[in-house]
């Protein structure tokens, strides 16, 4: 009998099983290279299938551990931006690759920041600013020599106008796809909730993003990250004007005016059956987002895209 080919979510949730035991040891791996490119292979494919589904992970799916959750986000994004703009699968696979594995350097450090209550010690400072470089040579010892990974590792928290680190390199001294992946680093950082910052909610996250810092964002990235995101990204939880609650499930031809399966009426109560809603109509429109963590994990991601799709 023919194997059932995964689903979107469930690629994404093999993705971030494998990559667990890689950073935890990545020393223990027979070939670290080879095990990375398997986890990029399974991205892409969810991505492939459902763009929409692969987003709403990032929002809807929070039960693996922030560091594993955070990297293949970000991965998501970069999949997602380099497809729109145009660039062929294998080109997109080491800027996936630097994705996963750029906070490397830090593991064990991110692992405890998410715990943490307190601001970060002067050590973790220092640790901080310098784990671009530490991550470039961990991976330079476990035998990544693809030059693209390696550059997009050691630059993603450098800045165009001199204000990042390691290197404090400036305008076109750094790639286009480590300035990609440095926006899609705080973009999805943002919407986590940790211990010591709170989450922000996915307008406000977008927003926040492309208005950070003068001189830290060029008009073409900021065009083509909201282009491949949206405003509301699939995932979003949104109440709309007429009283209902429904979540973002398909870019509308606005970046502000997403498709939305709405699935609790005014008075918060469940649909018996969900309605797909077209928030360009102004009876529909989004009024405020809400923590998606209102629904994360307890209705089917599969199950929502397929009463969407028939919708």
């Amino acid at each position: 009998m023919a194997s059932v080919p995964l689903s979107s979510l469930q690629l994404i949730r093999q993705a971030r099983s494998d990559l667990a035991p890689l950073l935890a040891d990545p020393l223990a791996a027979e070939n670290f290279g080879a095990g990375v490119a398997g986890i990029v292979q399974l991205i892409q494919r969810a991505c492939q299938q459902s763009a929409e589904v692969s987003l709403a992970t990032m929002l809807l799916e929070l039960d693996t551990p922030y560091p594993i959750r955070h990297a293949v986000d970000v991965a998501i994004v970069a999949e997602l931006s380099l497809n729109n703009l145009g660039q062929d699968a294998m080109a997109r696979s080491s800027v996936l690759a630097a994705a996963l594995t750029m906070n490397l350097g830090m593991h064990a450090l991110e692992s405890m920041l998410a715990e943490q209550t307190g601001p970060l010690t002067p050590e973790q400072r220092a640790q901080m600013q310098a784990h671009p470089q530490i991550g470039r040579d961990q991976l330079r010892m476990l035998g990544v020599s693809d030059l693209q990974w390696l550059t997009c590792v050691e630059q993603h928290h450098e800045a165009p106008d001199g204000t990042g680190y390691p290197r404090k390199l400036k305008g076109s001294e750094i790639t286009f796809e480590a300035r990609l992946l440095g926006l899609a680093d705080r973009y999805c950082a943002m919407l986590a909730n940790r211990s010591y910052r709170r989450r922000q909610l996915a307008d406000s996250a977008m927003f926040t993003t492309l208005n950070s810092g003068a001189g830290s964002l060029d008009q073409k990235l900021a065009q083509l990250f909201l282009s491949t995101l949206g405003l509301y990204p699939p995932g979003s939880i949104v109440h709309l004007i007429n009283g209902e609650t429904g979540v973002v499930v398909r870019r509308g031809k606005l970046d502000s005016t997403p498709l939305v399966l709405a699935l609790f009426d005014t008075h918060d109560q469940l649909l018996p059956n969900p309605v797909l809603r077209n928030t360009a109509d102004f009876d529909f429109t989004v009024v405020n987002v809400l923590d998606s963590r209102i629904i994360a994990g307890q209705m089917p991601l599969d199950s929502i895209w397929g009463v969407a799709g028939k919708a």
